[in-house]
């Protein structure tokens, strides 16, 4: 802001002032109107201002500065006249709100940083609680844990003991199942050689001893190989032909098929079916097989029960009914199960019967006939005595 204003014309007469008194005055009698210092005030001022800027002229005994700017009209000029201390009161006033602006920027960057601080702070609390609270819970997880592992031990060592139970109940089981054919043929012997006895045929009778020995043989193999099951190995493996397993099979049958009245079909090859395995469980097998025919052709009209052996890529044996089917043919070889009325069977022979072919490297097979009835069927790998021999 301009301590004083002059408008002057093209001959440097002053026609408009904010100074009356400059009115019709060149610029130069303007200034000296009351406002010529003494000699005194002059040197003093010619002192004071040694370190500022050059002074453009005295308005009123103070320094000014002269600022001139040409109006496009006639000539005229726009002077101006600003006092130094007006300068230095405006820019202390300019450094007064940059100090004031770079204070409170400052104070904005403490508050920022202890607000900063404070909320670090309180994550970090919040983050230690949560420490502390996952620490306790963590305690409580592995005391269960803990807990836990000792009531898993109780519970192994009760399932340990009750699979053995149940393991001598199974064995116990199996035992009584295969057994139960050679002591029902001994029954049907003992009561033959009685009869032969009482008619004064002893020569027959002797025969029907003959046989109850054999029987009684075959029990004590049966109590063997059951002790030795769960071993699974070939040690009593042999060259076996399977014609001469399937008629030692008919004849412990044979007491049961006449009291029955079946009729057997037995279909063989002239020539050997040679297998490597055990004769005594490959009998087993078909013992079973064919229990399990006649018990399923017991709603039959005329049952009939067939047998064919064949030898192809592989020694099959093929077991088939009349009866009525098989219903559940998934869990057909699974322990314990059956379709018979209590005490007529425990569910294990065609478990067994499916462990021991897989053991004699074969495969036991069950289907519905098409004509109706059930087909076992027993695939046996061929063994060739020639190239056995010659190797």
């Amino acid at each position: 802001m301009a301590d004083a204003v002059l408008v002057a014309d093209s001959t440097g007469k002053i026609i408009l002032s904010t100074e009356p008194a400059w009115r019709g005055l060149t610029e130069d009698e303007a200034l000296a109107v009351r406002s010529a210092p003494n000699a005194i005030e002059r040197a003093f001022r010619m002192t004071q201002d040694w370190a500022d800027l050059p002074i453009d002229g005295y308005l009123r005994g103070e320094a000014v500065m002269r600022r001139e700017v040409r109006v496009p009209f006639q000539g005229w000029r726009l002077v101006s006249y600003t006092t130094y201390a007006s300068v230095r009161e405006r820019v202390n006033g300019v450094l007064a709100l940059e100090v004031m602006g770079f204070a409170i920027v400052l104070a904005l960057l403490f508050w920022a940083s202890s607000r900063k601080s404070a909320l670090r702070m309180l994550t970090f609390q919040r983050e230690s609680a949560e420490l502390r609270a996952l620490n306790l819970r963590l305690q409580r997880e592995v005391a269960e844990r803990e807990r836990a592992e000792k009531n898993l031990v109780v519970a192994e060592q009760t399932v340990e003991q009750t699979s053995k139970l149940a393991a001598l109940g199974e064995m116990s089981a199996a035992v009584s199942h295969e057994l139960n054919q050679p002591l029902a043929a001994m029954k049907t012997y003992l009561a033959g050689a009685r009869l032969l006895l009482q008619r004064r045929r002893p020569d027959e009778a002797l025969s029907s001893f003959q046989r109850i020995d054999d029987l009684i043989e075959r029990m004590g193999a049966i109590t063997r190989q059951l002790k030795s099951y769960a071993r699974k190995g070939g040690d009593a493996f042999e060259a076996v032909d399977v014609r001469n397993a399937v008629s030692s099979a008919l004849a412990m049958m044979e007491p049961q098929l006449k009291s029955r009245k079946v009729d057997i079909t037995r279909t063989m090859p002239d020539v050997p079916a040679m297998i490597f395995g055990d004769r005594l469980r490959l009998e087993q097998v078909i013992i079973n097989l064919l229990r399990n025919a006649l018990d399923a052709t017991r709603s039959a009209q005329d049952p009939r029960v067939d047998v064919l052996l064949s030898i192809g890529d592989t020694v099959t044996l093929t077991v088939r009914d009349n009866g009525d089917g098989i219903e559940d043919l998934d869990s057909l070889f699974e322990p314990f199960y059956t379709t018979k009325e209590p005490g007529d069977g425990v569910g294990l022979g065609l478990a067994i019967s499916s462990g021991i072919v897989s053991d004699l490297g074969g495969r036991l097979t069950a289907r519905n006939g098409v004509g109706g009835g059930a087909v076992f069927e027993v695939q046996l790998p061929v063994y060739q005595i020639d190239a056995e021999a010659a190797e």
